[in-house]
């Protein structure tokens, strides 16, 4: 993007951002007349848009910066070393990108440093199956917040069904219900059936039914999945 380019989409940008702030005024004069007042762009509002408009771009070029340094830490490299790492191989160069790009709109610091070390992961061992749980860790981290973290935690030590090879004595007990997650935590109840949907579609939870035909998903039990278990442990806090 050239400079006479970068002006103009930052100039759209604040534009942008005016109009919803003005918009937004307008809402709250309340009607027609509340919304043509709210539209009018002011020198102050202007000044706002920019204002805001810089500190968003701020941030996001800090994210960036920090994505990075912390891919490198993980590898234990220089951060001049890391350049080589991470575009030698098509895939992990369009994996950094989509990583980079999905950290500048994350505010968590837990789930940027999981994209970091899903990252450095990729850059240290860019074979295609490690490649492949990259991306698929990179979606899942881009696609869940705090009340699915919650989850996964609360459902962490559910024993998960044993491989096809291994035994398993039919009155065992696998996974866990809905209802013992929500006795760890309560506050998981009332959205707790679409967060286990959006785990479940992303692989991180898989049902332990063993099979077992209509029953309600709320008393099936359920255990996190290989995938999920990955995920949870670049979550974690000690996580390096």
């Amino acid at each position: 993007m050239s400079i006479e380019e970068g002006e103009h989409a930052k100039k759209a940008a604040i534009e942008t951002v005016t109009a919803a702030i003005g918009a937004g005024a307008g809402l709250t004069m309340g009607g027609p007349i509340g919304g043509m007042a709210g539209a009018v762009i002011t020198p102050g509002l202007t000044r706002a848009a920019t204002a805001l408009f810089e500190q968003i771009q701020i941030r996001r070029h800090q994210r960036t910066i920090d994505t990075i340094a912390a891919v490198a830490r993980s590898l234990n490299v220089e951060e001049s070393e890391l350049v080589p790492l991470l575009t030698s191989d098509e895939r992990v160069l369009e994996l950094t990108s989509r990583i980079v790009r999905s950290a500048q709109d994350i505010s968590s610091y837990a789930k940027r440093r999981a994209l970091s070390l899903a990252l450095a992961m990729a850059a240290s061992d860019p074979a295609p199956a490690t490649l492949d749980t990259c991306e698929l860790l990179h979606e899942a981290i881009t696609r869940i917040d705090a009340p699915h973290i919650r989850f996964m935690h609360s459902i962490q030590d559910a024993e998960p069904l044993p491989d096809p090879g291994d035994p398993a004595p039919d009155e065992h007990w696998y996974g866990m219900s809905l209802e013992q997650v929500f006795q760890r935590d309560e506050g998981l109840r009332e959205g707790g059936h679409a967060i286990l949907q959006r785990l479940l579609s992303l692989g991180l939870v898989e049902s332990c039914a063993r099979g077992i035909g209509g029953m309600a998903d709320r008393n099936k039990p359920y255990a996190l999945s290989p995938l999920g278990q990955n995920l949870l442990q670049l979550l974690r806090e000690d996580a390096v």
